[in-house]
Protein backbone atom coordinates (compact mmCIF):
# COMPACT_ATOMS: atom_id res chain seq x y z
CA UNK A 1 0.00 0.00 0.00
CA UNK A 2 1.56 3.58 -0.72
CA UNK A 3 2.45 5.61 2.03
CA UNK A 4 0.01 8.18 0.99
CA UNK A 5 -3.57 6.50 1.30
CA UNK A 6 -1.79 4.98 5.08
CA UNK A 7 -3.50 8.16 6.88
CA UNK A 8 -6.56 8.43 4.25
CA UNK A 9 -8.82 7.12 6.87
CA UNK A 10 -8.24 9.61 9.01
CA UNK A 11 -8.06 13.17 6.39
CA UNK A 12 -9.72 11.82 3.11
CA UNK A 13 -13.21 13.83 4.02
CA UNK A 14 -10.69 17.02 4.23
CA UNK A 15 -8.79 16.03 0.95
CA UNK A 16 -11.47 18.58 -0.80
CA UNK A 17 -10.09 21.26 1.55
CA UNK A 18 -6.14 21.50 0.82
CA UNK A 19 -5.20 22.99 -2.50
CA UNK A 20 -2.00 23.36 -0.65
CA UNK A 21 -1.45 27.12 -1.10
CA UNK A 22 -3.06 29.92 0.85
CA UNK A 23 -2.41 33.51 0.06
CA UNK A 24 -4.03 35.73 1.75
CA UNK A 25 -6.30 38.11 -1.02
CA UNK A 26 -6.02 41.79 -1.16
CA UNK A 27 -9.63 42.97 -1.16
CA UNK A 28 -10.69 45.96 -3.33
CA UNK A 29 -14.03 47.50 -2.06
CA UNK A 30 -15.27 49.41 -4.86
CA UNK A 31 -18.96 48.77 -5.93
CA UNK A 32 -20.42 46.60 -8.50
CA UNK A 33 -21.91 49.06 -11.12
CA UNK A 34 -25.68 48.19 -11.79
CA UNK A 35 -28.93 48.16 -9.98
CA UNK A 36 -28.83 44.34 -9.92
CA UNK A 37 -25.72 43.86 -8.05
CA UNK A 38 -26.42 46.65 -5.77
CA UNK A 39 -29.55 44.51 -4.58
CA UNK A 40 -27.09 41.32 -4.46
CA UNK A 41 -25.04 43.33 -2.37
CA UNK A 42 -27.15 44.88 0.10
CA UNK A 43 -28.78 41.06 0.82
CA UNK A 44 -27.98 39.85 4.32
CA UNK A 45 -27.28 36.32 2.79
CA UNK A 46 -23.77 37.13 1.19
CA UNK A 47 -20.31 37.56 2.72
CA UNK A 48 -18.59 38.84 -0.34
CA UNK A 49 -18.79 39.16 -4.30
CA UNK A 50 -16.06 37.71 -6.62
CA UNK A 51 -16.55 39.16 -9.92
CA UNK A 52 -20.32 38.81 -9.63
CA UNK A 53 -19.82 35.58 -8.11
CA UNK A 54 -21.80 35.58 -5.10
CA UNK A 55 -20.54 33.71 -1.55
CA UNK A 56 -23.27 33.03 0.77
CA UNK A 57 -23.92 33.29 4.62
CA UNK A 58 -24.28 29.46 3.89
CA UNK A 59 -21.38 28.62 1.96
CA UNK A 60 -19.00 30.22 4.79
CA UNK A 61 -21.07 28.87 7.96
CA UNK A 62 -20.49 25.50 6.49
CA UNK A 63 -16.51 26.18 5.94
CA UNK A 64 -16.13 27.57 9.30
CA UNK A 65 -18.20 24.88 11.05
CA UNK A 66 -15.50 21.88 8.79
CA UNK A 67 -12.64 24.38 9.90
CA UNK A 68 -13.50 24.28 13.43
CA UNK A 69 -13.42 20.46 13.55
CA UNK A 70 -10.27 20.50 11.58
CA UNK A 71 -9.14 22.61 14.37
CA UNK A 72 -10.75 20.63 17.00
CA UNK A 73 -12.58 23.68 18.29
CA UNK A 74 -15.50 22.67 20.04
CA UNK A 75 -17.02 26.47 20.86
CA UNK A 76 -16.61 29.87 19.47
CA UNK A 77 -16.12 31.14 23.09
CA UNK A 78 -12.69 28.81 23.20
CA UNK A 79 -11.15 30.72 20.55
CA UNK A 80 -9.74 34.27 21.26
CA UNK A 81 -10.62 37.19 19.69
CA UNK A 82 -6.97 37.13 16.93
CA UNK A 83 -7.72 33.32 16.85
CA UNK A 84 -11.07 34.09 15.71
CA UNK A 85 -9.95 36.76 13.34
CA UNK A 86 -7.67 34.38 11.90
CA UNK A 87 -9.83 31.31 11.39
CA UNK A 88 -12.77 33.82 9.49
CA UNK A 89 -10.66 35.49 7.75
CA UNK A 90 -8.51 32.57 6.53
CA UNK A 91 -11.94 30.66 5.59
CA UNK A 92 -12.91 33.93 3.83
CA UNK A 93 -9.32 33.78 1.39
CA UNK A 94 -9.75 30.24 0.98
CA UNK A 95 -13.29 30.71 -0.35
CA UNK A 96 -12.03 34.02 -2.72
CA UNK A 97 -9.44 32.22 -3.98
CA UNK A 98 -11.87 28.99 -4.67
CA UNK A 99 -14.05 31.33 -6.61
CA UNK A 100 -11.47 32.89 -8.43
CA UNK A 101 -9.55 30.20 -9.48
CA UNK A 102 -12.76 28.14 -10.58
CA UNK A 103 -13.91 31.27 -12.67
CA UNK A 104 -10.69 31.01 -14.63
CA UNK A 105 -10.99 27.32 -14.90
CA UNK A 106 -13.94 28.58 -17.22
CA UNK A 107 -12.25 31.54 -18.99
CA UNK A 108 -9.56 29.11 -20.14
CA UNK A 109 -12.06 26.58 -20.92
CA UNK A 110 -10.34 23.71 -18.37
CA UNK A 111 -13.21 20.99 -17.67
CA UNK A 112 -13.21 18.02 -15.49
CA UNK A 113 -14.86 15.19 -17.45
CA UNK A 114 -16.97 12.68 -15.96
CA UNK A 115 -14.64 9.94 -16.67
CA UNK A 116 -11.97 11.88 -15.10
CA UNK A 117 -14.22 12.72 -11.79
CA UNK A 118 -15.30 9.14 -11.55
CA UNK A 119 -11.72 7.82 -11.66
CA UNK A 120 -10.69 10.67 -9.17
CA UNK A 121 -13.36 9.37 -6.56
CA UNK A 122 -12.60 5.70 -6.84
CA UNK A 123 -9.12 6.53 -5.99
CA UNK A 124 -10.15 8.42 -2.73
CA UNK A 125 -12.47 5.47 -1.74
CA UNK A 126 -10.16 3.02 -2.99
CA UNK A 127 -9.72 -0.03 -0.62
CA UNK A 128 -12.88 1.24 1.72
CA UNK A 129 -16.13 -0.69 2.89
CA UNK A 130 -19.30 1.17 2.50
CA UNK A 131 -19.60 1.12 5.74
CA UNK A 132 -16.26 2.42 6.75
CA UNK A 133 -16.27 5.14 4.35
CA UNK A 134 -19.68 6.33 5.46
CA UNK A 135 -18.30 6.35 9.20
CA UNK A 136 -16.24 8.58 8.17
CA UNK A 137 -18.09 10.87 6.57
CA UNK A 138 -20.33 10.77 9.71
CA UNK A 139 -17.49 11.78 11.80
CA UNK A 140 -16.67 14.98 9.82
CA UNK A 141 -20.14 15.75 9.55
CA UNK A 142 -20.39 16.15 5.77
CA UNK A 143 -22.91 14.69 3.36
CA UNK A 144 -22.01 12.66 0.46
CA UNK A 145 -23.13 15.30 -2.08
CA UNK A 146 -20.82 17.70 -0.37
CA UNK A 147 -18.20 15.96 0.27
CA UNK A 148 -18.28 15.21 -3.99
CA UNK A 149 -18.74 18.46 -4.71
CA UNK A 150 -15.71 19.01 -2.91
CA UNK A 151 -13.65 16.52 -4.16
CA UNK A 152 -14.82 17.79 -7.73
CA UNK A 153 -13.42 20.95 -7.24
CA UNK A 154 -10.81 20.16 -5.72
CA UNK A 155 -10.11 18.19 -9.29
CA UNK A 156 -11.06 21.18 -11.53
CA UNK A 157 -8.50 23.82 -9.65
CA UNK A 158 -5.86 21.08 -9.32
CA UNK A 159 -5.95 20.59 -13.26
CA UNK A 160 -6.25 23.97 -13.82
CA UNK A 161 -3.28 24.66 -12.32
CA UNK A 162 -1.16 21.50 -13.70
CA UNK A 163 -2.29 23.28 -17.30
CA UNK A 164 -1.40 26.64 -16.59
CA UNK A 165 1.30 26.11 -14.27
CA UNK A 166 3.67 23.14 -13.10
CA UNK A 167 3.87 21.43 -16.61
CA UNK A 168 6.10 24.89 -17.13
CA UNK A 169 8.58 24.23 -14.49
CA UNK A 170 11.33 21.41 -14.76
CA UNK A 171 13.98 20.62 -11.86
CA UNK A 172 17.49 19.40 -13.15
CA UNK A 173 20.11 16.51 -11.44
CA UNK A 174 22.67 19.53 -10.30
CA UNK A 175 19.66 21.47 -8.58
CA UNK A 176 19.02 18.42 -6.87
CA UNK A 177 22.23 17.53 -6.02
CA UNK A 178 23.23 20.88 -4.45
CA UNK A 179 20.03 20.72 -2.39
CA UNK A 180 21.25 17.73 -0.67
CA UNK A 181 24.42 18.67 -0.45
CA UNK A 182 23.32 21.94 1.79
CA UNK A 183 20.56 20.03 3.35
CA UNK A 184 21.84 16.94 4.31
CA UNK A 185 20.85 16.88 8.20
CA UNK A 186 17.16 17.21 6.66
CA UNK A 187 17.83 13.43 5.07
CA UNK A 188 17.34 11.34 8.14
CA UNK A 189 14.88 8.00 8.25
CA UNK A 190 13.54 8.03 12.19
CA UNK A 191 12.85 4.36 13.87
CA UNK A 192 10.42 3.19 11.69
CA UNK A 193 7.85 -0.30 12.42
CA UNK A 194 6.08 -2.07 9.79
CA UNK A 195 2.92 -3.59 11.17
CA UNK A 196 -0.33 -5.49 10.09
CA UNK A 197 -3.39 -3.76 11.04
CA UNK A 198 -7.33 -4.94 12.02
CA UNK A 199 -9.94 -2.38 12.10
CA UNK A 200 -13.47 -4.08 13.66
CA UNK A 201 -16.47 -1.51 14.57
CA UNK A 202 -16.92 -2.69 18.48
CA UNK A 203 -14.35 -4.28 21.57
CA UNK A 204 -16.59 -7.27 21.38
CA UNK A 205 -14.95 -8.10 17.82
CA UNK A 206 -12.20 -6.98 18.94
CA UNK A 207 -11.47 -9.18 21.78
CA UNK A 208 -12.76 -11.97 20.09
CA UNK A 209 -10.31 -11.75 17.25
CA UNK A 210 -7.51 -11.31 20.20
CA UNK A 211 -8.31 -14.23 21.87
CA UNK A 212 -7.63 -16.01 18.43
CA UNK A 213 -4.71 -14.37 17.45
CA UNK A 214 -3.42 -15.73 21.18
CA UNK A 215 -4.24 -19.45 20.25
CA UNK A 216 -2.48 -18.84 17.25
CA UNK A 217 -4.56 -17.98 14.41
CA UNK A 218 -2.71 -16.34 11.72
CA UNK A 219 -2.80 -12.55 12.24
CA UNK A 220 -3.07 -12.15 8.12
CA UNK A 221 -5.78 -14.48 7.84
CA UNK A 222 -7.42 -12.76 10.54
CA UNK A 223 -7.11 -9.37 8.99
CA UNK A 224 -8.56 -10.78 5.53
CA UNK A 225 -11.55 -12.07 7.50
CA UNK A 226 -12.72 -9.22 9.62
CA UNK A 227 -10.98 -6.32 9.10
CA UNK A 228 -12.74 -3.22 7.58
CA UNK A 229 -9.56 -1.32 6.52
CA UNK A 230 -8.91 -1.37 2.96
CA UNK A 231 -5.30 -2.89 4.07
CA UNK A 232 -7.72 -5.45 4.99
CA UNK A 233 -7.72 -7.28 1.65
CA UNK A 234 -3.51 -7.82 1.98
CA UNK A 235 -3.82 -9.13 5.26
CA UNK A 236 -3.53 -6.11 6.64
CA UNK A 237 -0.21 -5.11 5.86
CA UNK A 238 0.47 -1.56 6.28
CA UNK A 239 4.31 -1.24 5.18
CA UNK A 240 6.68 1.10 7.08
CA UNK A 241 5.84 4.38 8.76
CA UNK A 242 7.65 6.51 10.87
CA UNK A 243 6.60 8.19 14.42
CA UNK A 244 4.26 11.03 13.42
CA UNK A 245 3.11 9.90 10.48
CA UNK A 246 -0.02 8.07 12.15
CA UNK A 247 -2.37 9.64 14.26
CA UNK A 248 -1.60 10.11 18.15
CA UNK A 249 -3.80 7.46 19.03
CA UNK A 250 -1.10 4.90 17.66
CA UNK A 251 1.93 6.54 19.48
CA UNK A 252 2.23 3.39 21.63
CA UNK A 253 2.79 1.04 18.29
CA UNK A 254 6.34 1.88 18.34
CA UNK A 255 7.08 0.29 21.96
CA UNK A 256 6.30 -3.16 20.59
CA UNK A 257 8.69 -5.84 20.48
CA UNK A 258 8.67 -7.50 16.75
CA UNK A 259 6.43 -9.91 16.33
CA UNK A 260 4.05 -8.60 19.38
CA UNK A 261 0.70 -7.61 19.39
CA UNK A 262 -1.08 -4.72 20.81
CA UNK A 263 -3.88 -3.99 23.03
CA UNK A 264 -7.26 -2.92 21.61
CA UNK A 265 -6.91 1.01 20.71
CA UNK A 266 -10.17 2.20 20.60
CA UNK A 267 -10.32 5.58 17.88
CA UNK A 268 -13.97 7.37 16.54
CA UNK A 269 -13.24 5.19 13.71
CA UNK A 270 -13.22 2.05 15.18
CA UNK A 271 -11.67 -0.54 17.42
CA UNK A 272 -8.25 -1.66 16.33
CA UNK A 273 -5.53 -4.32 16.89
CA UNK A 274 -1.53 -3.89 15.68
CA UNK A 275 0.90 -6.24 15.03
CA UNK A 276 4.28 -4.84 14.37
CA UNK A 277 6.01 -7.61 11.94
CA UNK A 278 9.95 -5.67 11.55
CA UNK A 279 11.57 -2.82 12.62
CA UNK A 280 14.20 -0.62 11.21
CA UNK A 281 16.85 2.12 13.43
CA UNK A 282 17.32 5.73 12.64
CA UNK A 283 19.56 6.13 9.90
CA UNK A 284 21.38 9.15 7.10
CA UNK A 285 19.63 8.67 4.03
CA UNK A 286 21.35 8.29 0.21
CA UNK A 287 21.68 10.92 -2.29
CA UNK A 288 19.43 8.31 -3.82
CA UNK A 289 17.21 8.00 -1.73
CA UNK A 290 16.72 11.64 -1.14
CA UNK A 291 16.44 12.71 -4.66
CA UNK A 292 12.65 12.12 -4.75
CA UNK A 293 11.71 14.17 -1.94
CA UNK A 294 14.41 16.85 -2.82
CA UNK A 295 12.49 17.24 -6.45
CA UNK A 296 8.89 17.05 -4.36
CA UNK A 297 10.45 20.05 -2.61
CA UNK A 298 11.86 22.21 -5.42
CA UNK A 299 9.16 21.32 -7.25
CA UNK A 300 6.78 22.80 -4.75
CA UNK A 301 8.67 26.00 -4.39
CA UNK A 302 9.12 26.77 -7.99
CA UNK A 303 5.42 26.14 -8.12
CA UNK A 304 4.62 28.31 -5.75
CA UNK A 305 6.19 31.23 -6.57
CA UNK A 306 5.01 30.50 -10.22
CA UNK A 307 1.30 30.52 -8.41
CA UNK A 308 1.82 33.51 -6.33
CA UNK A 309 2.68 35.73 -9.43
CA UNK A 310 -0.24 33.91 -11.52
CA UNK A 311 -2.68 34.79 -9.50
CA UNK A 312 -1.14 38.41 -8.82
CA UNK A 313 -2.36 38.57 -12.46
CA UNK A 314 -5.37 37.48 -11.92
CA UNK A 315 -6.36 39.31 -8.51
CA UNK A 316 -5.55 42.64 -10.13
CA UNK A 317 -8.42 42.23 -12.56
CA UNK A 318 -10.75 40.96 -10.04
CA UNK A 319 -13.21 42.96 -8.83
CA UNK A 320 -14.15 41.53 -4.46
CA UNK A 321 -16.56 42.83 -2.45
CA UNK A 322 -16.71 41.91 1.19
CA UNK A 323 -19.69 42.42 3.75
CA UNK A 324 -17.51 43.39 6.67
CA UNK A 325 -20.86 43.90 8.87
CA UNK A 326 -22.58 40.48 7.50
CA UNK A 327 -18.76 38.76 8.45
CA UNK A 328 -19.20 39.99 12.48
CA UNK A 329 -22.44 38.71 13.05
CA UNK A 330 -21.10 34.83 12.20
Amino acid sequence: MKRESKKAIWEFCLIALEICIIIVIAVLLKGCGSDENEEVENGADVVAIVNKEVITREDFENELKWSKRKYRVEKNDTLEANQKIWLKSNILNELIQESLLHQEAIRQDVRVSSGEFEKYLDQAKEGYKESTFQRALDIEEISRSQWENKLKAHLLIKKLIEEVINRKIEINEEQLLNYFKQHMEEFQKGEQVRTLHILVETEDEARRISKLIRKGKSFSELAKQYSTSPEGKTGGDMGYFEAGQMPKWFDDVFKLKVNKVSDIIRTPFGVHIFKVVDKKPERKMSFEESKKKIHTTLLHEAQEQAFHKWVEEIKKKSEIVIKYEILETI
